[in-house]
C-alpha cells in the first residue's frame, strides 16, 4: 500500500481516538464511564451517565473531530499530491475514523460505538443518502420508542442505498457497518428478546 495513504491513515486514526465521553466523564465523576451505566463510551450511555447538557457536548465534540480529521486528512493529501477525490483516499478516511474512534490504541481498543462519527462522515461524503436515513431512522424511533433500532437501522439503509444507487466506496461502507454492528452486539440481543430500554 502507498505510504502516503497509510500515513493519511494513522493521522486520522489518531485524531478519531480521542474520546470526550471517557475524557468528560473522568473529569467530572472521576471514573471511566466504560465501567458505569451501560459499560460503554456510546452516546446513549454519555447522555445517561453524563446528563443532556453534557450528552449533547460529547455529540458535538465527536462531529467536530470527524470533521478536523477530515480537514487534516485533506490538508495532508494536498501536500503530498494525494487525489483526494479518490475512492482510496475516501476509504482511508473512513476507516481511519471509524476505526481510530471505536478501536482506539490508547483506550485499550475499547471505544465509541461509531455512530455519531459514521452520520458525520456521510453527511460530507453524500448528504442526499444521509437525509433520507435520518427521516427512517426518526419514524423507526417514534414507533418503537427504541433509539438504537432506528439509528442502525439508518445505518443500514445507507449501506443499501449506496450499493443500489453506486458509490466508489462500498468496501470501506461495509467494513463500517460490521464495525458499527459489532460494537452493538449487546444492543442487538437485547432487541432481539425485548429488554433494550425505550426512550
Amino acid at each position: 500500500m502507498n505510504i502516503k495513504i497509510i500515513l493519511i491513515f494513522i493521522i486520522v486514526y489518531c485524531i478519531c481516538m480521542v474520546n470526550p465521553a471517557i475524557i468528560i466523564c473522568k473529569a467530572k465523576n472521576k471514573t471511566d464511564i466504560r465501567r458505569i451505566g451501560s459499560m460503554d463510551a456510546g452516546t446513549n450511555n454519555a447522555f445517561k451517565i453524563l446528563g443532556v447538557p453534557l450528552g449533547i457536548i460529547v455529540v458535538l465534540l465527536n462531529v467536530l473531530k470527524v470533521l478536523l480529521a477530515m480537514y487534516v486528512a485533506k490538508l495532508l493529501a494536498n501536500l503530498m499530491q494525494v487525489d483526494t477525490a479518490s475512492s482510496i483516499y475516501k476509504s482511508t478516511v473512513i476507516l481511519g475514523t471509524m476505526i481510530g474512534h471505536c478501536y482506539p490504541f490508547m483506550y485499550k481498543f475499547n471505544g465509541g460505538k461509531g455512530i455519531i462519527e459514521f452520520i458525520t462522515l456521510m453527511s460530507v461524503l453524500d448528504y442526499k443518502y444521509v437525509l433520507v436515513c435520518v427521516i427512517v431512522s426518526a419514524l423507526i424511533v417514534i414507533v418503537t420508542r427504541i433509539l438504537v433500532k432506528g439509528t442502525l437501522a439508518g445505518c443500514v439503509l445507507y449501506l443499501i442505498l449506496s450499493v443500489v444507487i453506486g458509490c466508489e466506496y462500498i468496501p470501506a461502507l461495509v467494513i463500517s457497518l460490521a464495525i458499527i454492528l459489532l460494537r452493538h452486539k449487546e444492543n442487538l440481543h437485547r432487541i432481539k428478546y425485548k429488554q433494550e430500554e425505550k426512550i
